[in-house]
């Protein structure tokens, strides 16, 4: 069994450019080293009000290995009303640190909620 909890919020400085923090926490519970603790922090702008296009920085740590990465990330986002929207899109991540040569290429769908 392994679990994952994160929260990630931005705050838009000014139209359509967001400053971004995430943290997270995770683990299993068939390996006694400790959970692993993760970061982002970036920003996202959002090209016509529609395309979010992100750049960050993030990384995890577990026990004496620290992964980090700089992620590049682009999508449409779908907005279901004036607040909630679905944003499907393709992220890059550049691995640096302990994950320097390990490099990801994955499709994210994430819901966002403007307040």
């Amino acid at each position: 069994t392994a679990y994952n909890l994160g929260l990630e919020g931005g705050y838009f400085i000014m139209d359509d450019l967001a400053i971004k923090l995430g943290l997270g926490f995770g683990g299993t519970s068939v390996d006694s080293v400790d959970g692993t603790f993760s970061y982002k922090i970036g920003a996202k702008y959002y090209i016509n009000s529609m395309i979010p296009v992100q750049v960050d920085y993030s990384g995890a740590s577990q026990g004496d290995f620290d992964s980090s990465f700089l992620g590049l990330q682009a999508g449409y986002a779908i907005f279901l009303g004036d607040m909630v929207s679905i944003e499907p899109g393709l992220r890059y991540n550049l691995g640096l640190g302990d994950s320097d040569g390990l490099n990801v290429l994955q499709f994210n769908v994430g819901f966002a909620l403007h307040l």
